[in-house]
């Protein structure tokens, strides 16, 4: 098994001028976390992720530097108002201003194998998916998250084809 055979293919892109309103929309429309950012040839440029997005609606306390992050917040007089004016700021950003760090994310070539594909998902310091791309100018192939590799093994381990075994599995449970 190796990462062609497992990862997501029909992954949803976004041009690194988009605005990050527009990777919003596009987040909520397919129900995903994370948007490849690509240029017109399909090269990976980063990756645009809720996760990066929600560090920048903190307060700015909270962001003063990386460790406050821990602290407790809940003082901070911060509405909804507040909350969305700085969506509202951010939102018309380009999403190339919002890109998770390089270091963060872990890529890969369609042939690598199983066990190496784990260990990049295993050792990732953020639930980041693993990015798929083809060769020197780093075409986007696909992505590879935990979840990708929870459904093909499950498919594997029950031996039947489906789609998606563990929401075949909860609706049993439903009935």
């Amino acid at each position: 098994m190796t990462a062609t055979t497992i990862m997501s293919t029909d992954v949803v892109t976004i041009k690194p001028d988009a605005s990050i309103a527009k990777a919003l929309q596009l987040m909520c429309i397919h129900s995903v976390h994370n948007l490849p950012v690509v240029d017109d040839e399909g090269t990976f440029l980063g990756l645009f992720s809720l996760r990066r997005l929600s560090r920048e609606l903190l307060p700015k306390a909270a962001k003063l530097n990386e460790s406050s992050l821990m602290m407790h917040i809940n003082f901070m007089p911060d509405g909804t108002d507040e909350l969305l004016e700085r969506l509202g700021k951010i939102g018309q950003q380009p999403v190339s201003d919002l890109l998770e760090p390089a270091s963060q994310i872990c890529l890969c070539a369609p042939d690598i194998a199983l066990p190496e594909l784990l260990q990049l998902l295993f050792h990732s310091p953020t639930s980041l998916p693993v990015v798929v791309v083809e060769g020197e100018k780093r075409k986007l192939a696909g992505m590879v998250s935990n979840w990708d590799v929870l459904t093909k093994l499950t498919i594997n381990l029950l031996g039947h084809k489906c789609t998606d075994p563990c929401s075949s599995e909860k609706k049993k449970k439903e009935s």
